[in-house]
């Protein structure tokens, strides 16, 4: 019997040990806040979609070029599959697009009539160091030449009678004619973000805010040449980064 109460005078008093120590421990405890959010993994944010153009077709890349008095007169589209050139310049308006069909090559045709018909304006080779409009019959129309501190179009192999745009500092270029004579500039304002072509008056030809410097759209003022071919060089040399 003195063992039973024994026993139970054990287990009482381990209870009332056990009791005082949970209540001390939950003395130390820090108040209780509330849990922090769970922070979602950290991962690639989605690509930004893609501006598209009238007909809803995204495109990568785009330049568009304005008059002097701010009208629309050349936009350059870089799509997935093609590019896409739109002139509205020199009282001309047409539209032409350029596949590559060929690795090396691009064909441009323009859309012309009710049916839609495609009309080759000319046919692009690249090669490393120039590029070359054609013919159907691949016939050499213009010859683009890349040199390290200009850029030099003539109609022949020999480069004879070349007219040419020439860096002059890290923001211009200077545009000369068959004949070596001046014919205006292109020049980028790091000011305002616009790369402006002038003739030797000092009229604006062509502002964008789409580009840093560019010798490309110099080309416009090449009034010898055909202007859809002016807009497809302005578009190859864009291409090169030129």
């Amino acid at each position: 019997m003195t063992t039973r109460k024994t026993a139970s005078l054990i287990i009482l008093m381990l209870s009332v040990c056990v009791s005082l120590f949970i209540s001390g421990c939950g003395e130390q405890k820090a108040p209780a806040t509330q849990a922090p959010a769970v922070q979602p993994p950290v991962t690639s944010q989605p690509e930004a979609a893609r501006p598209a153009d009238e007909a809803g077709e995204s495109y990568l890349a785009r330049f568009k070029f304005k008059t002097g008095d701010g009208s629309e007169a050349l936009s350059i589209k870089r799509y997935k599959d093609h590019d896409k050139i739109e002139l509205s310049f020199e009282g001309t308006n047409s539209v032409f697009k350029g596949r590559t069909e060929v690795a090396d090559r691009v064909k441009y045709k323009e859309v012309a009539g009710e049916a839609g018909e495609k009309q080759l304006v000319a046919e692009v080779k690249i090669k490393p160091d120039s590029v070359k409009l054609v013919d159907e019959k691949e016939a050499l129309i213009w010859k683009v030449r890349f040199n390290d501190d200009k850029i030099k179009i003539s109609d022949n192999e020999d480069g004879n009678n070349s007219c040419e745009i020439k860096i002059k500092s890290a923001d211009k270029g200077e545009i000369r004619d068959q004949s070596g004579n001046e014919i205006g500039n292109v020049r980028f304002y790091s000011d305002n973000g616009k790369l402006k072509v002038k003739d030797a008056a000092g009229a604006e030809i062509l502002v964008t805010k789409d580009s840093q410097f560019s010798l490309a759209p110099g080309v416009i003022l090449f009034k010898h040449i055909p202007l859809a071919h002016r807009a497809i060089i302005i578009s190859e040399i864009l291409r090169r980064g030129r």
